[in-house]
């Protein structure tokens, strides 16, 4: 399985208009599904759910407030 992102990434779903960041990936059916951290109000990882996401609904996000805060919760369970 050759994965566009890593673990930790953050993307955006063009899909659902979502950012998140990658948990872990894994295939199913031929395609390449990650779980996701999906920010519950979209701007600071103080709360999030679990998303499942295809990879070619994705791309990289530059959304300098999630990466800022996903640092400070580096020690929580958000990527684990």
């Amino acid at each position: 399985m050759v994965r566009k992102f890593q673990h930790r990434a953050l993307l955006y779903n063009s899909i659902t208009k979502e950012f998140g960041a990658v948990r872990q990936a894994r295939e199913r059916d031929g395609v390449i599904i990650y779980e996701v951290a999906v920010p519950k109000d979209g701007k600071t990882w103080v709360g999030f759910y679990l998303s499942d996401w295809p990879e070619d609904a994705l791309v990289l996000s530059d959304n300098e407030n999630l990466k800022s805060s996903m640092l400070e919760m580096s020690d929580s369970n958000l990527l684990t």
